[in-house]
């Protein structure tokens, strides 16, 4: 391995981080400083609370402690205008004690385009690089004119160490690592490169015959996004990325490296036999034929076992390509959108059988005056196994169509002293299985109904709702039915001061022949007894009886909390 191109990259990655810093102190340096002193020095605003929660149950095992307690704080710090927003939270109880009131704490202050995170964070460069992971650390982001910069540093996983004289312990290694993103644009039209470095430590690994211990693994990688209005009516999007992720860095390096991308990172982590090269890409392109017409594109491919230390999962092994239509008429009274394409998996042939999907979807909206509106939607999914490799059991075979119709008409009328509203959802789903070796099994036919009627007393400040609801699911080996009623009342009161909800829920259930009944309700209020102090109160009981307690067990269960909040 060549030393020097070793040092060379890593020169560069530095130079990078550099650059982004040289950038962002040179346009703060030109910023002028006159209108600091007509902004306020110091300023502080956000909420803190403290609650309490008890719980009791009967007939189950509690679910809960008795009785536990908790703060919570959310607050802003500006500082000359710069923006520093930061949050915990910590809950306890009486067996728990104090344990670490401060392991989730982070800032992110934000002064014009620019943004520093310090603590617990997450942010994302692009869905296959850095993608939400959350790490403790720092990082930096800069949006000078239309320049786009980003770096973080930080640890992606926390610590344990081994314990001899747990049996079931197994240590985590420390993961470190940084990520960098420059790029250049607007929202509408950009391109951003992206990179991606993080590795566990070594020094806390114990080799190990069990296959269940982590072995130190290292992974890189490159990203490429952009956004480009080719007309003012054509717009592509591409995403993609190639990433390399070495399994076991504790192995000696590979002696000899036959490709480029490979030799290239050899220079930021080990490429060793354990090590694969996985690629992933999202591209679409849509026209936009007017305001009210559009018609789109869409191409996906991950790699079978794509991984990025930088996000937390991937649906790989994935390839499909689908065509996007969205229309509007009539003045924007009729909407409809509608979508279809072909999905498949076993893209590097290594499976038994290759699953084939049609995926399709189409949903509306037709708004027929200001107080009737409807809603339409249509979804047909189905799987198609086809084997590529002898498989003598034919229900392993996988053939399935899934099939969801949603209707949805609604009516709405408000005047001066009352408001009106009526909702009817009717909801059928069925999985149709064609093989016929499982299908008895699988088939299932699900209806659902709902019929809700909310009305205001706008005056009075009462609002009150009532609910009926039936849920139907058939299989050949069960039957199960469930029908009942919702009723809710809430208002205000004392100027405004407390508002109250409670809310009622009774269930008839009946599974295969067992009855049941389900009865919930929860009262909910707020009392605001000065500008900037308020209490809460949420209580909830849950009560299920079944005739037959042996297949599901009859009980009683009460929730509550008392909280109090201040504002600043």
């Amino acid at each position: 391995m060549n030393q020097s191109r070793k040092v060379l990259l890593r020169i560069t990655v530095k130079a990078l981080f550099i650059i982004l810093f040289l950038v962002t102190a040179a346009t703060l340096h030109a910023q002028s400083l006159s209108d600091l002193k007509s902004t306020k020095p110091f300023a502080v605003n956000g909420s803190l609370g403290l609650n309490t929660a008890f719980y009791n149950a009967s007939g189950i095992p509690d679910r809960q402690t008795p009785f536990a307690f908790g703060v919570n704080a959310n607050a802003t710090l500006t500082v000359y205008g710069i923006s520093m927003p930061f949050s915990f939270t910590w809950y306890s109880n009486e067996k728990a004690g104090f344990r670490q009131p401060f392991n989730q704490f982070g800032i992110s202050p934000t002064w014009k385009w620019l943004t520093l995170h310090l603590g617990y964070r997450n942010v994302s460069f692009s869905e296959f690089t850095l993608n939400g992971h959350t790490f403790l650390g720092a990082g930096l982001e800069a949006r000078p004119g239309k320049f786009r910069l980003a770096g973080v540093y930080g640890k992606f996983n926390e610590t344990s160490q081994y314990d001899l004289l747990m049996a079931d312990s197994i240590p985590k290694l420390t993961r470190l690592g940084w990520a960098g993103k420059i790029g250049y644009g607007t929202e509408k039209t950009f391109v951003d490169l992206s990179m991606l470095r993080i590795g566990d430590n070594k020094k806390n690994f114990i080799p190990s015959d069990n296959p269940e211990y982590p072995v130190p693994a290292q992974n890189l990688a490159l990203g490429l996004t952009s956004r480009i209005s080719l007309t003012s009516k054509l717009i592509l999007n591409v995403d993609g990325s190639v990433s390399f992720f070495t399994s076991n860095s504790s192995l000696e390096t590979s002696d000899t490296i036959s490709d480029r991308l490979s030799m290239l990172a050899s220079n930021l982590i080990i490429i060793n036999p354990t090590s694969q090269r996985f690629s992933a890409i999202k591209t679409s392109l849509t026209y936009n034929f007017s305001k009210s017409v559009s018609s789109g594109i869409e191409y996906r491919r991950i790699d079978p076992g794509y991984k990025s230390m930088g996000s937390y999962f991937f649906n790989n092994d994935l390839e499909q390509i689908t065509l996007n239509q969205s229309v509007s008429f009539l003045e924007n009274k009729i909407r409809a959108r509608g979508s279809v394409g072909v999905q498949r998996d076993n893209l590097d042939g290594s499976k038994n059988s290759t699953s084939k999907r049609l995926i399709g979807s189409l949903s509306g909206n037709y708004s027929i005056d200001e107080n009737w509106a409807v809603d339409l939607s249509y979804n047909n999914y189905s799987t198609n196994q086809k084997a590529v490799k002898n498989i003598a059991d034919n229900s392993l075979m996988v053939y399935q169509v899934n099939h969801s119709l949603l209707l949805s008409p609604r009516f709405m009328k408000a005047t001066q002293s009352f408001s009106h509203l009526v909702m009817l959802n009717l909801n059928w789903m069925i999985l149709d299985d064609k093989n016929t070796q499982t299908s008895d099994i699988t088939d299932t036919d699900t209806k659902v109904a709902m019929l809700m009627y909310s009305l205001g007393m706008l005056r009075q400040k009462i609002n009150i709702s009532l609910g009926a609801n039936y849920t139907e699911m058939v299989n050949q080996n069960y039957t199960n039915q469930l029908a009942g009623g919702t009723l809710g009342i809430s208002s205000s009161l004392l100027k405004d001061k407390l508002s109250l909800n409670w809310n009622n829920a009774f269930m008839l259930n009946k599974l295969n022949g067992d009855s049941g009944i389900i009865f919930n309700t929860a009262l909910n209020g707020n009392y605001r007894f000065l500008p900037r102090h308020s209490v809460t109160l949420n209580l909830n009981l849950i009560k299920n009886s079944f005739a037959d307690t042996s297949t599901i067990p009859s009980y009683n269960e009460i929730r509550g909390d008392l909280g109090y909040a201040f504002t600043f």
